[in-house]
């Protein structure tokens, strides 16, 4: 197999006749694209990794075509003989979506900058079109009824079955029939970026630049648009959403003609479907594979949902509402409500199925494996009964193993908490895990809770106890 780095070495070399000082990898992204930082005395650039070489060839291409219309992008450098490698100039590791969450919630003083990059949008989406060479779009051609089908079922088969809520899947296809119809019986003669939202705009000191629109095809910019605008880290307000609505309307109409009032009312249901389509993202990456990145934003997303829905005056939504209903419920209690003390969730998991969601104000806690300690479920009258019954109960409480471990586990976290308290943090987590969820963990979860409720009195702290596997 090829050394990733040595390949990349040559192609910075090729390109600025240096030996390179120094590469590092990058953090991973949601992508399989494999990113370092390759820099000599004076130079930096970005070298790829990408075994899709049709991805590869379609950024390559699309890179080109963008920044002949005007619009920042990063320049391809060079590129391997077998194209499953390149240099990109590099654009530093500071995002429009970083800026946003290091200012206060719905911060007027961003709308100038943020204008500023809908306006970009707005030339992505109508000039860029013009002269677009088609074939060289990958993997999808045309945001047409195949594309926003998948995208939906997306949404079903990643986040709502992963959920564990009961849908009457003939139902859902009906809205997911009619939400496509409305968003594809508009004008869809544009160029869309297909994943434009705010950490995929590096700001530099020459200006916002735009990455990651690889996947561009034929379509709707007003997807592009609900994209950024219901991006659930950035979190903007209705008030900013509007005025950049109107703003980007505005800007399009400066390309070509268009039918402001028809925009206008499908923006709602492209703003849904797209809300829609991000669970169904954060749901795989983060509900199946346990990235806590995306974990976060779930209760941010599904927030978002809410009030589009709340917002769309249509009958033919009402099995919909009752979904995301079942959905903000469910995530209210896995995260914990609104509350202005310390949120203590604490969970008995099994190990075999993987960890407890993770809040997303907070991103962590502790987690306990209790398979160490004697086993109930291998004791034929406890394997019946789970950590809550009173025999199992009765055989834990007399091991001494046990209440050294629960002292121990108690002593630590307790300095966590009295510092939480002290900072005025809200939420924290804490697991415990075992082979099958059943006995051991139920049995410490129920056990630690008490503890904490024993100590720790008054208003600031409310401990939250969820048995993930009984409750399955």
């Amino acid at each position: 197999m090829p050394n990733h780095t040595d390949i990349l070495k040559d192609l910075f070399q090729s390109v600025t006749k240096e030996l390179p000082t120094s590469i590092v990898k990058l953090p991973k992204s949601g992508s399989s694209r494999v990113y370092y930082r390759i820099q000599s005395s004076n130079k930096s650039f970005i070298g790829t990794f990408n075994e899709d070489v049709n991805e590869n060839l379609a950024f390559s291409y699309l890179s080109s075509h963008l920044e002949s219309n005007g619009i920042p992008v990063p320049k391809i450098l060079a590129i391997s003989d077998c194209k499953r490698y390149y240099i990109q100039t590099d654009l530093g590791s500071i995002s429009l979506l970083d800026k946003i969450l290091h200012l206060p919630p719905n911060d007027n003083q961003l709308l100038p900058e943020l204008k500023n990059v809908v306006k970009f949008l707005a030339r992505f989406n109508a000039k860029a079109y013009h002269y677009i060479d088609i074939s060289k779009l990958y993997p999808v051609k045309y945001f047409d009824k195949k594309s926003a089908t998948w995208d939906l079922n997306y949404f079903k088969y990643c986040f709502l079955k992963p959920s564990d809520i009961q849908i009457d899947e003939n139902k859902l296809d009906d809205i997911f029939d009619y939400i496509a119809d409305k968003v594809l019986d508009v004008d869809n003669q544009f160029l869309q970026y297909r994943d434009f939202q705010s950490r995929n705009i590096m700001l530099t000191n020459k200006g916002p630049f735009f990455i990651d629109f690889q996947s561009a095809r034929i379509g709707s910019g007003l997807y592009d648009l609900a994209s950024f605008l219901f991006q659930a880290r950035a979190n903007f307000s209705s008030d900013i959403r509007n005025k950049l609505l109107e703003y980007y309307i505005d800007e399009l109409s400066t390309y070509r003609k268009i039918d402001k009032s028809e925009m206008l009312e499908t923006f709602p249901y492209m703003a849904l479907f797209r809300v829609l389509q991000t669970l169904g993202a954060y749901g795989f990456r983060g509900l199946v594979e346990r990235k806590s990145h995306f974990l976060q934003s779930i209760p941010l997303a599904l927030n978002n949902l809410n009030q589009l829905l709340e917002s769309i005056n249509d009958s033919n939504l009402i099995y919909l509402n009752e979904i995301a209903a079942t959905l903000k419920q469910l995530y209210s209690y896995s995260f914990g409500s609104a509350f202005n003390g310390l949120t203590l969730n604490v969970y008995s998991f099994s190990l075999k199925k993987g960890y407890p969601p993770v809040n997303p104000e907070h991103g962590g806690g502790f987690v306990f494996d209790c398979r160490f300690l004697p086993n109930p479920g291998r004791i034929d009258e406890f394997k019946p009964l789970t950590g809550l019954d009173k025999p199992v109960i009765s055989y834990l409480d007399k091991i001494e193993q046990v209440s050294d471990f629960m002292s121990h586990a108690f002593a630590m976290i307790k300095v966590a908490i009295d510092q939480y308290i002290t900072r005025d943090f809200n939420h924290l987590s804490v697991g415990f895990g075992c082979t099958g969820g059943q006995h051991r963990s139920v049995y410490c979860a129920e056990r630690f809770a008490r503890m904490v409720k024993g100590h720790f009195t008054g208003n600031n702290i409310k401990v939250i106890v969820k048995h993930i596997e009984l409750e399955r």
